[in-house]
This record gives C-alpha cells, structure tokens and sequence, in this order.
C-alpha cells in the first residue's frame, strides 16, 4: 500500500479551506503549516495570470527525512504514510533540511511535525480532512499501489506531474494541470513582496533580489509560507572546531611531530597536539548539542539509533576518535613507552577515525536533499583538506608560545601551505561540483556565493586573506620577518578565512526559497 494524493489544480480556487481544516483537525499552531496554498502569478498588466497549488509533505517512497532521522523518530509506515513520533524527536533539525519540500517544521514542543495524512482518521476508514473539506473536491486521496483505485486510473489517464523528482525522493503528491512555476521554485521569485504581507529587509531577502536580476523569472510568488534558517553560527561553529580538533592530529602526523617517541621530550611536547584536539573535540560536542531543540534528550542518538543517518555514524567517529586521543594524552602523560608496531598501529587507527570525524559532515549533507548547496560533490574531501589547514594554522598559533621547536613549526609552515594550495584548488572549482541531475538549482545557489550577497566575504576573506596572504607570508625569507611572526599571522588569517567560508557554505545554503 503506498497511501497519497492526486490534487487537481484545475478545480482548486485558492480558498485555504485544506490549510484551515489541516490547523483544525492537528492543532497545528499559528505561523505552521502541513498543508498550505502557493500563489504564483506570470505576465504584465493587465494580462495577468494567477496560478494555485497546494503543498504539502509528498509521503515519499524513499524518504530522506527517515534516512537522516538519527533517533529513528521519523517512519515510513507500511500503508505508504511517513509518520513522526514526537517523543523521540531531539530537535536537531536534520529532517527539515532532508525534505526537498518544506514539508516540516517545529512545533510548539520542539519537535518534528508535518502531515501525516490524517493517520488517525485513515486508520478508521476516513480520509484526510483537507479532502473532506474541499469545496470543489481538488484533492483525491489514495493508494498508488491499487491499480483499481481512483489516484492510479488518474495516474494513468492524465497528464499528471510531481515536485522535485531529480530529488529522487519518489514522492506520492501529484498534480493535475498545475503550472510549472507553482511547482518548481527555480522557476519564480518572490523579491517583489507577497498580496497579504511584506517581506521583511534582510540577507534572504538580498539573496531572492540578487536571484530574481540573475535569473529572470517567468513567475512572481506572492504568497506562500515562510521557512526561515534553520542552522547558524553553532552549525559553523561546530565545523570549524570539528575541524581543528581532527586537523591538529592530522597535521601533526603529516608534519612528523605527534608524540610517537613517548619516551622521547618532556612530556607537555608529547600531550600537547592530543590535549589540544581534545578540547576543540569538546568544543564541537557542546556546539551539537546546544543546537538542539530538546537538548536534554541528546543521548537519544545512542539510545535509539538510527544507522543509516550519518549524524549517527559521526557520532561515533567523535566518540572513537576522542578515546584515541585519550590513549595518546595518557601515554604521554604517563611516559608509558610503546613498541614500534604499536604506536604505528595507534598512529593509524587515530588518523584514520580523525580523517572520517572531520569528512563525515560532507555526508551528512549529502543527506539534505533540500540544501542542494550541501550536497556538492567532493564536499568531503575538502573537508578533510580544511582540517588540514585548520589544524596546522592552530598548531603554528601554539608555536609561538614555544611549545615546539623551530624544526617542528617550519615543518607545520610546510604543511599549511599545501594544504592552502588544496584548499584553494578545492574552492575555485567548486562551482562545477554540482549533485548529479540538480545542476540548475545548485548553480542557483552557487551564485549567491561566486557573484551575490556573499561573494564579497567569500573573495576578500575567504580567498585573499584566508589563502592568498597566508600563502605570501609563507614564502617570505626569514631575513626579511621572523618565522615565529610570519607563521602566527599565516595560521591567524588561514583560521579566519576559513571560519568564514564554513560559515558562508552553512548560510548560503538556506538562504533560497525551496518550495
């Protein structure tokens, strides 16, 4: 049974009675929506034509918001309805940005919502009550998956279209006679303010007028609900610690500097590079969980896991590289020595789990089939390039205190600024690293970034003082500045940048209408 919708926009006449029966029926709050209608209108005055659709969760038969789900509080249930159990919600948001549809939100607990086709009334043999509600009978229930039943003979009689299939999400919501710019996002813009409220100044607001010169769309939204931003600075924050703590060990190690002779050098030289990544490792815990919605329910993620989630899996690569470096500050603390085969295989193991905590985020994003920014391909390889950069302009920062010697922060110098020419290599071409089947809305979005509202932060600190200039004072003779000087400021403009280019990528991504 796939249970789902056929809406016939040629008898919808706009009149919000689903919305309203929808907010009746779930008590959903004021300023939320399971099911709402869409305006678009195309042409000039006076040939001006308004177009309807009503959006709602598509009841996907592969979907995201199940996959990304950590606690497993999203389901697909076996007639077709994809169902969300509040009580094991933790709020991380992950599922609203897994929907290519804007089908969820938070509601008053802090918890996932969205339609979930009037389970409660289906399950007793009644439709939804926005069907029932229709005063012209534009929304048709039903089960995709009985070639008798109303919705699979329309399937197969008309024309009928889908949202966002590149998404390949499967989506159970189909339309009849529904324009394609009330479908598509890419193919409007609501820079021009809405018939019932103004849009209030701001970056999506400076982000949807530099869309609307670029793009030239055929169609204005002028009513439609509001999705803010999800994430902010405590996502950015927890990539750029993230990065510095799996970078400090992974630069170490490429600089040959780790504490792989413990019985060698006092013992601060041989714990620093763990205890430092430890703190940064802390750092980006706490960072995930205050971005939580019901943050107390964090253990979840271990309680109740859900596997196919790579916010799951990431959880355990920050677990497992955490007791790594717990080993590596103990022995050293401890002046424990090592046979040579065993302090490679810990040196191994603890690269390896250092490198998948500091790429799995790229994953994760691969996973947010709304935020087509994200999904870049390559994400998570530069994001292994970044930690690089991070954690070796960290450690150049900690050298001018004297924690290494001159041989060891040289050798840094040296690390930082490959990692540089790959991060630079990594951010010119990532214009051409769009998902595959979704190019069009990635180099949409892109260019907020290459030519928009960003792209002013994105070449002055992210290229120029992230990059160019940290690489300048890399190749500046030690006669004409001191390395202890040159590398402090290399590692402070590269961390910089690179705080700023992670900040942008997290913004950037949400600052576009999906629906």
């Amino acid at each position: 049974m796939q249970l789902g919708f056929v809406i016939d926009q040629s008898r919808c006449i706009g009149c919000h009675a689903c919305t309203v029966a929808c907010k009746a029926e779930n008590n959903v709050p004021v300023g939320d929506f399971r099911t709402w209608v869409k305006y678009t209108e195309e042409g000039e005055f006076p040939t001006v034509k308004r177009s309807f659709a009503v959006l709602r969760c598509n009841q996907c038969s592969a979907a995201p918001c199940v996959t990304i789900c950590p606690t497993n509080a999203l389901e697909k249930r076996p007639d077709g309805i994809v169902d969300v159990n509040p009580k094991a919600c933790i709020g991380c948001k992950s599922c609203m940005h897994g929907c290519p549809y804007d089908a969820l939100y938070l509601g008053e607990d802090n918890t996932a919502e969205k339609c979930h086709f009037c389970a409660h009334r289906t399950e007793r043999g009644l439709a939804p009550a926005c069907a029932v509600v229709c005063p012209t009978e534009a929304i048709i229930p039903g089960d995709f998956d009985d070639p008798n039943s109303i919705v699979s003979e329309m399937k197969r009689d008309f024309g009928l279209t889908q949202r966002k299939v590149e998404a390949g999400t499967g989506p159970n919501v189909l339309y009849r006679d529904a324009t394609d710019a009330c479908l598509d996002p890419n193919l409007t813009n609501g820079a021009g303010g809405q018939i019932w409220a103004d849009r209030h100044p701001g970056l999506d607001l400076a982000s949807e007028e530099f869309d609307a010169m670029e793009t030239r769309a055929k169609a204005r939204t002028t009513l439609n609900v509001a999705h803010p931003a999800l994430w902010g600075w405590k996502i950015t924050g927890y990539l750029f610690t993230k990065s510095i703590a799996a970078g400090a060990f992974l630069a170490a190690a490429f600089a040959g500097m780790l504490p792989m002779n413990v019985e060698g050098g006092s013992i601060w030289a041989n714990a620093s590079v763990p205890i430092l990544a430890l703190i940064f490792l802390t750092m980006t815990s706490a960072l995930l969980v205050a971005d939580l919605k019901r943050p107390e329910r964090f253990l979840y993620i271990l309680l109740r896991p859900n596997f196919s989630s790579w916010l799951v899996r990431g959880t355990y690569f920050l677990i497992g590289f955490g007791l790594l470096l717990t080993v590596w500050a103990g022995l050293a603390l401890g002046s424990v020595e090592l046979g040579t085969a065993a302090r490679w295989s810990l040196l191994g193991a603890t690269g390896v789990v250092g490198a998948l905590a500091a790429c799995y985020t790229g994953w994760l994003f691969g996973q947010a089939k709304g935020r087509v920014l994200w999904m870049r391909r390559g994400l998570w390889l530069h994001l292994i390039v970044q930690a690089m950069v991070a954690g070796s302009a960290a450690l150049l920062l900690c050298s001018i205190f004297g924690w290494f010697e001159a041989d060891a922060a040289a050798s840094l110098g040296r690390v930082l600024g490959s990692s540089l020419g790959l991060h630079a290599l990594f951010t010119l071409t990532e214009g051409r690293m769009a998902p595959f089947g979704r190019d069009a809305e990635y180099h949409r979005v892109h260019r907020l970034v290459s030519d928009g509202p960003f792209s002013r932060r994105h070449w002055r600190i992210g290229i120029a003082l992230g990059i160019v200039a940290p690489l300048i004072l890399l190749a500046i003779p030690p006669s004409l500045i001191a390395p202890p000087i040159a590398f402090a400021l290399a590692g402070t403009f590269s961390l910089i940048g690179l705080y700023s280019e992670e900040d942008i990528l997290v913004r950037a991504g949400q600052a576009l209408p999906i629906s």
